[in-house]
């Protein structure tokens, strides 16, 4: 097997280091508002864009955690 197929060990950066706070916390409003606008419409569609704000909102705890320490 050759190194260059392997992706066992493979570091990605997380969402925290690519975007900063600002970013984060303007992606959740962001998506939050979206999802609020789309409701009526397309509830599906909603529910992923709340599932995603969600996700974000924890990154941004995370942030704020690891910010404190």
């Amino acid at each position: 097997m050759n190194s260059h197929f392997c992706k066992v060990g493979r570091v990605r950066p997380g969402i925290g280091e690519v975007l900063g706070l600002k970013e984060l916390e303007q992606k959740y409003l962001s998506f939050i508002e979206e999802a609020y606008n789309i409701m009526q419409t397309d509830a599906s569609l909603s529910d992923i864009l709340y599932y995603e704000a969600l996700k974000l909102k924890k990154h941004i705890i995370n942030f704020n955690m690891f910010e404190k320490e």
